[in-house]
C-alpha cells in the first residue's frame, strides 16, 4: 500500500485545508502565527458530521495503535511495561493495566480499552483492525472516551520511556504502522490525536 498523501489548499482564515489520499475527507490544519514561528494546529473542520469526524480521528488513531501493539507484544517492551505497572491477566500472555476510568490490556494478537462501567470496548486485533463493540469505530461519546484513554496511557508511557531511557532509546525501538508502512513517532502522534479527540469531545457534549 503506498504512503499516505496529503494535498493542501489554502483556506479563507490563512489556514490549510488537507484532503487524505486514503479517505477523501477534508482535514482543516490552521496556521498560527507567534512572533517568528508558526505553529500547525489541526482541527475538525466547521460542518463535519460524525462519520467524517470519525474518518479524521481514524487517521491517527489506527497508525498508533497498530504500532503501539506491535511494539508492545515483543518479549523486551513487556518487560518495560511491567515496570511501568502493567500486571499479568488471567489470560495466557496478555497484560492488563489500569488507567482512567478504563482496562487496557494488551496481549500477542490484541490490544483492548474496555471501560469500567461497562459502556463500551475499543479494540486493536492484528489482521483485523480496529473495532468498537465489535462493530466499525464510531465518534460517539463512548468511542472518544475510551480513544482519549489509551491514547493518554500510551502518550505517558512514551514519556516514562523516555525520561528513563533517553529519546534516542525510545525513538530507537521502532514504531512501524503497517497500516500505510511509515515509522510512528508516538509521543507525537498521541499529541496529535489528543487535539482531535478534545475538539469531538466537546462537539459531542452539545
Amino acid at each position: 500500500m503506498p504512503p499516505r498523501r496529503a494535498i493542501g489548499a489554502r483556506g479563507g482564515d490563512g489556514g490549510t485545508a488537507i484532503l487524505h489520499h486514503r479517505t477523501g475527507h477534508a482535514h482543516a490544519v490552521a496556521l498560527r502565527r507567534d512572533g517568528r514561528h508558526t505553529h500547525r494546529v489541526e482541527r475538525e473542520p466547521q460542518g463535519t458530521d460524525a462519520a467524517a469526524a470519525g474518518e479524521a480521528i481514524l487517521e491517527r488513531l489506527v497508525p498508533l495503535l497498530d504500532a503501539t501493539h506491535q511494539v508492545w507484544s515483543s518479549p523486551q517492551e513487556r518487560r518495560r511495561l511491567r515496570a511501568f505497572g502493567f500486571r499479568p491477566a488471567v489470560e495466557p500472555g496478555v497484560l492488563k493495566r489500569e488507567w482512567h476510568g478504563t482496562q487496557v490490556r494488551v496481549g500477542p494478537d490484541a490490544l483492548r480499552v474496555v471501560a469500567d462501567d461497562g459502556t463500551g470496548e475499543l479494540s486493536w486485533v492484528a489482521g483485523d483492525g480496529i473495532a468498537l463493540d465489535g462493530g466499525p469505530f464510531r465518534p460517539t461519546a463512548a468511542g472518544i472516551a475510551l480513544a482519549d484513554s489509551v491514547n493518554q496511557l500510551i502518550q505517558s508511557y512514551e514519556r516514562w520511556v523516555e525520561a528513563r531511557e533517553g529519546r534516542e532509546e525510545r525513538l530507537r525501538r521502532g514504531h512501524w504502522s503497517a497500516a500505510d508502512r511509515r515509522q510512528v513517532n508516538a509521543l507525537a502522534e498521541t499529541r496529535r490525536l489528543q487535539r482531535l479527540l478534545s475538539v469531538r469531545a466537546t462537539r459531542t457534549k452539545r
